[in-house]
C-alpha cells in the first residue's frame, strides 16, 4: 500500500506534465528521454541546475526540472509569482513561514503563493530534483 501510495502522485504529476507539455507545443508531441534533457546552470540559485521544459524561465511563464545536491540548503526566500512544485528525485525538509518543517519525499507536491516566505533544504546523500511550474519568469529572493 505504501508503495501505491508513492506512485499514484508520480502518476498524477506525470499526467498533469504531459497535458502541460501538450498545451503549450501546441499539440506538437515532445518526447525527451532523460539523457537528452539539456541542463544549465541556475540564474537565480548558486550551485543549483535547470532544464526547462516550455516557456522561458528568463522571460517568463515556464516549467522546469530543478536539481540541486543533496545537503543544500536553500534558506529563507520568496517568489514574485505563484510556484507548483512537485518532488522528482531526493527528500526535501520544507517550512513556510510560521508552520512546522515536512519532510517531502519523492512524489509530494506544494503550491506556494506569490511572496509567502519559505525554506527547503535537500537532505543529504541524495541530489534532489524537482518539477517546477510559475506564471512569470523565475526568480529566488532571499528573505529579510
Amino acid at each position: 500500500m505504501k508503495a501505491l501510495n508513492r506512485v499514484i502522485p508520480l502518476v498524477l504529476a506525470a499526467l498533469l506534465l504531459c497535458v502541460a507539455i501538450g498545451v503549450a507545443t501546441g499539440g506538437k508531441a515532445v518526447v525527451w528521454p532523460a539523457g537528452d534533457v539539456k541542463w544549465t546552470a541556475s540564474p537565480t540559485v548558486k550551485g543549483a541546475s535547470m532544464a526547462p521544459l516550455w516557456g522561458d524561465p528568463n522571460k517568463g511563464a515556464y516549467g522546469a526540472l530543478k536539481k540541486v545536491a543533496g545537503g543544500t540548503d536553500l534558506g529563507w526566500h520568496t517568489h514574485a509569482f505563484d510556484q507548483r512544485v512537485v518532488g522528482v528525485s531526493g527528500t526535501f525538509e520544507f517550512q513556510l513561514e510560521g508552520g512546522a518543517i515536512q519532510e517531502l519525499p519523492p512524489g509530494s507536491y506544494v503550491f506556494t503563493p506569490a511572496h509567502v516566505k519559505h525554506t527547503s533544504k535537500c537532505r543529504a546523500g541524495a541530489d534532489c530534483v524537482w518539477f517546477e511550474e510559475q506564471p512569470g519568469k523565475t526568480d529566488f529572493i532571499p528573505a529579510k
